[in-house]
């Protein structure tokens, strides 16, 4: 069963860093398809009423230039939508490149290269600057393998451009050693950069991520050792240190009868795995009240209701958790039945009213528990269900606070007041009808 549960947290653990990153590597396309997203609206806005009249007389620059931009803007809306609708694959890594690149060379062929009065070259305009930005850009998307594609896509591009350039211009530009080699030196610092950021920003990620999966898994296994609210508690808490508060809460004790005198007869890990299965059954109708286990005593179980945090109607969830573990014992004593196992007996004591709940014990070593008469009358209750016909008594007090609450209650019936060992007065208790 622990093994069961320690792998469910590992797959819980590694779901959470595959969320995280899918997110992240989300958020980061759907950046870069906003951003082509408003490059192009303003391009268009840019274009369109100063080349409208171009257009009306067909002139091609014009409408390879706009017709470009609208096929961008639509392919950077369709982006935008499918980030935000599912995880991104390496391989829409590589069409979102690709659709930056056809934006960038497109507007750089129609804008700059394309035949016009005064143009100097291509590595002497500033707008090859977008090709560089658009390199770094391709880092954002958190992915290595979509960096590297995109330097080796733009740095083709970029030798497409001159290519284009020197066909269209090679009578008169000629351009000198350095202005290569500074062309080709950009691209490279921009390729390394990109890939720096989608290498350490996704580390960055995963680390964190690590570290919140290692914290989980703390949080859960700590749980397990005492309960999830007492975990959140504790892990919450900037400093833990020795102390108490007197707080109003139901404890509820249970012990099974003439478990000693069986137990003898059994090796130990029959022991252990019989009685983990009846702790199984009456944990779990615990929980389902809201309660927590606070230690097990041998084979008795001390539960607390109404802390850390005090619902209202803890006495009422304890009662309801005492009929629920009397139900649970009749499915489990059917199960032991099936395997030719005896029956278990069981005595259930719940009590209500102020006890002390904190750190006992010394700073290098302490528990988290309550200790008070409550959980002494408690305990007291449990045991005076011996030898009767009785399984279950509920004090007076944990009665009255669960009517007061109006809460939900099984059928209770009035017992005669018993004698509690500690207390010079009679103790009225109820029993449970069902």
């Amino acid at each position: 069963m622990a093994g069961e549960v320690a792998k469910q947290s590992a797959r819980a653990g590694e779901r959470m860093l595959e969320e995280l990153l899918a997110g992240a590597q989300r958020r980061g396309e759907a950046g870069m398809s906003l951003a082509r997203c408003v490059v192009c609206a303003v391009f268009l806005a840019m274009h369109v009423p100063m080349r409208a009249g171009l257009m009306a007389e067909g002139d091609p620059k014009s409408w390879i230039l706009v017709g470009g931009l609208l096929v961008g803007l639509l392919l950077s809306f369709d982006g935008l939508r499918r980030s935000r609708s599912g995880n991104i694959t390496i391989g829409g890594v590589y069409v979102s490149v690709a659709i930056d690149a056809f934006i960038v060379y497109l507007t750089i062929i129609t804008g700059v290269i394309w035949p016009h009065e005064g143009y100097i070259g291509l590595l002497r305009e500033h707008e090859p600057a977008i090709i560089y930005i658009a390199i770094v850009a391709s880092g954002i998307r958190l992915s290595e393998r979509g960096a590297i594609f995109g330097g080796i896509v733009h740095a083709l591009g970029l030798v497409m451009l001159l290519v284009v350039d020197v066909a269209l211009w090679g009578d008169s530009l000629r351009y000198s050693y350095l202005e290569i080699v500074f062309a080709a030196a950009f691209v490279v610092v921009a390729s390394i950069i990109s890939y720096s950021i989608a290498y350490r920003t996704r580390h960055l990620l995963v680390e964190g991520g690590k570290a919140a999966v290692v914290a989980e898994r703390v949080r859960h296994r700590l749980g397990i050792y005492v309960s999830e609210a007492i975990a959140d508690d504790a892990l919450g808490t900037a400093d833990l240190e020795l102390g108490g508060a007197s707080v109003e809460a139901a404890i509820l004790f249970s012990d099974l009868r003439g478990f000693t005198r069986y137990a003898e007869k059994l090796a130990p890990e029959r022991l252990v795995e019989e009685l983990n299965g009846y702790f199984q059954a009456m944990v779990a109708a615990i929980r389902a009240e809201g309660g927590h286990v606070d230690k097990y005593i041998g084979d008795a179980i001390m539960a607390v209701f109404g802390v850390p945090k005090p619902r209202g109607d803890d006495a009422a969830r304890a009662i309801r958790a005492a009929a629920g573990m009397r139900r649970a014992l009749v499915v489990h004593n059917a199960e032991r039945a099936r395997r030719g196992l005896p029956p278990f007996e069981h005595g259930i004591g719940v009590h209500y009213g102020a006890m002390v709940v904190g750190n006992i014990g010394t700073p290098e070593r302490m528990e988290y528990t309550v200790i008070g008469d409550v959980v002494n009358v408690a305990s007291r209750l449990e045991s005076a269900t011996k030898g009767e016909s009785f399984d279950i008594y509920v004090s007076v007090d944990a009665a009255r606070a669960a009517q007061a609450a109006e809460a939900e209650l099984p059928g209770l019936s009035e017992h005669a007041p018993l004698s509690v060992r500690g207390r010079s007065e009679s103790l009225g208790v109820y029993t449970i009808d069902e």
